[in-house]
């Protein structure tokens, strides 16, 4: 059978054509068998049914909504202009380029994915790229080089991409994604995931972790489970339920990790941090208060607020804000502790304590003591000491031969 032409609004029923068919307005064709098999193009003209698969070398429609009740084979394109493709089993094609809807209820195949509007698949999809306007949503996996989404992305199970690049909402199931994560308003990964960079605008939510380079978040970030990168950085709030282990950490508001944070750089807080456990990292500067189990710092420790600690604190410096409270001991070459700040024991190289400030102990090679310096316990050193006549010390100075063992 050669070229064939099914009229408007009628019923016809095909096996194969040698050539091309052609579908008008309303038409619906029945296979002979199960699969309706067009060595040609296949083409609709407004709206259209097959009660069966079709294979064809390409397919396009216009104006209207089409209709397969099975699988679509395209060898090289499937297009519909201004219209809407409703797949019932599967598509596989070279590229396929929808103006409004394209929904498919198996799995989807293509090179190239173009949906002005809207893109169901209730299987898996593979390709090279998915550019789609509105929504793109996927109930299987997802094994994609690129996807650039306008609206949003819902992806249940795991993805596999090179780029993500979403105007709104994206969610998927986990998986990895090799270059960039870029969403402008929120972003979650229901299950572990294992990212290059990640770019969010507003909300980003780790749900189990994951592990990656970097991640840059305007508004609040979350990893319910431990979490590895190289830098963090945040404009709001960040928290890590688990571990963290990274590189750097930027962080404008609060920064909360109930386990250990291990950081190769620097951690810099503009408001306040929490570590539930043990905090390891380069240098340190927070502009409100500090709370961990135990804080260890190779170069410079700033905190402009509170210290909290239970085993204590050790750096190369320790600087400490007007009015701060620190609790647990400090350990440093040089210890500056600002005017009106409270502190317990001390063990520093160079001890400077501000006017008005408080000790429980001193331990230091040589220190300054300024006026209203209050010190409940003792006060040891070994080379000099600069202390103003109105200090008040609960026991004199004493200067000794080794100060007592520091206890970090």
């Amino acid at each position: 059978m050669g070229d064939v032409s099914v009229d408007r609004g009628a019923t016809a029923k095909i096996g194969q054509v040698e050539g091309d068919l052609r579908v008008g307005q309303a038409a619906r064709i029945e296979p002979e068998d199960k699969v309706i098999h067009v060595t040609g193009r296949a083409s609709c003209d407004g709206d259209a049914e097959f009660h069966g698969s079709l294979s064809c070398s390409e397919f396009s429609a216009r104006h209207g909504k089409i209709r397969i009740e099975g699988d679509l084979v395209a060898k090289s394109e499937v297009k519909v202009d201004d219209g809407q493709l409703a797949i019932d089993g599967s598509l596989e094609a070279a590229t396929v380029t929808v103006d409004k809807a394209l929904r498919i209820g198996g799995n989807a195949r293509a090179d190239d994915f173009d949906v002005g509007g809207v893109l169901e698949v209730r299987g898996t999809i593979s390709g090279k790229k998915v550019d789609v306007g509105g929504s793109f949503k996927v109930q299987g996996t997802a094994e994609v080089e690129e996807v650039d989404v306008g609206g949003t992305v819902d992806i249940a199970s795991i993805v596999k991409f090179a780029k993500l690049d979403v105007g709104g909402m994206a969610r998927i199931g986990g998986g990895e994604v090799s270059k960039d994560v870029d969403v402008g308003g929120k972003f979650e990964s229901t299950k572990p995931l294992k990212f290059s960079k990640i770019d969010v605008g507003g909300l980003a939510t780790l749900v189990e972790g994951g592990e990656g380079g970097d991640v840059d978040v305007g508004g609040k970030f979350e990893s319910r489970a431990d979490l590895s990168f190289n830098s963090l950085d945040v404009g709001g709030m960040a928290s890590i339920d688990g571990n963290g282990k990274g590189v750097e950490v930027d962080v404008g508001g609060l920064l909360r990790v109930s386990g250990s944070l291990t950081l190769e750089k620097d951690l810099d807080i503009g408001g306040r941090a929490y570590i539930g456990a043990e905090l390891r990292l380069d240098s340190l500067e927070v502009g409100g208060s500090m709370e961990a189990d135990l804080i260890i710092a190779q170069k410079s420790i700033e905190v402009g607020g509170d210290l909290k600690t239970i085993k204590g604190t050790k750096g190369d410096t320790v600087e400490l804000g007007h009015g701060s409270r620190a609790s647990g001991p400090i350990v440093a070459r040089e210890v500056s502790v600002g005017h009106g700040g409270r502190v317990e024991d001390v063990y520093a190289d160079k001890l400077e304590m501000e006017h008005g400030s408080r000790a429980r102990n001193l331990y230091f090679r040589e220190g300054v003591i300024e006026a209203g310096v209050h010190v409940e316990g003792e006060v040891l050193y070994t080379e000099t000491i600069e202390a103003s006549p109105d200090a008040r010390f609960a026991k004199p100075a004493s200067k000794v031969n080794v100060l007592p063992k520091a206890p970090l």
